[in-house]
């Protein structure tokens, strides 16, 4: 009985430490034209795709409310990874929530859950994943702070944040 007990208790923490909570839905509008150009990535959290990336930066160009999009980043072998995609807003008008379709098969939402001048917070539906963006490749540190300290009042794990430059 003793072992039952003990094997719930596991389980239940193993399912609790592992679980994220949403993002917070989108409500802060984004201009369409906002997305038009070059991005970087000022930060991250850990993912199988973006393992061994480095100076990752994503062009995004409009045409006819699609979104078209290349992602690059270097390795540290001096490797160029690029991923295209295409995709559309989920939200016309609030402009916040984005599905992009991969290799012509695989997709997936991005939500940017909150901006500021200077910065963008993305993330996926699930609340997992969460990017750090900006339209320089890097942030002076009071936005990088602001930045920060949002993603945390979202509810985000700010402390499981990869910083472009630190270390990777």
């Amino acid at each position: 009985m003793k072992l039952n007990a003990l094997m719930a208790v596991a389980i239940t923490a193993i399912i609790v430490s592992t679980a994220h909570a949403a993002p917070p839905a989108p409500v802060k509008s984004v201009e369409l034209s906002a997305y038009a150009g070059r991005w970087y990535e000022i930060a991250r959290t850990p993912n199988k795709l973006q393992r061994d990336c480095r100076a990752a930066t994503v062009d995004y160009s409009i045409e006819n409310n699609r979104l078209r999009a290349i992602q690059r980043c270097s390795t540290a072998n001096g490797r160029t990874k690029i991923y295209r995609s295409s995709g559309r807003i989920l939200d016309p008008g609030l402009n916040a929530r984005t599905r992009l379709t991969f290799a012509g098969f695989w997709s997936q939402e991005y939500w940017v859950v909150d901006h500021d001048a200077d910065w963008a917070l993305v993330s996926d539906p699930s609340g997992r994943y969460l990017w750090v963006m900006s339209r320089r490749p890097s942030l002076p540190d009071a936005s990088r702070a602001a930045a920060t300290s949002r993603a945390r009042a979202l509810g985000f794990d700010a402390g499981r944040l990869e910083f472009a430059g630190a270390g990777r």
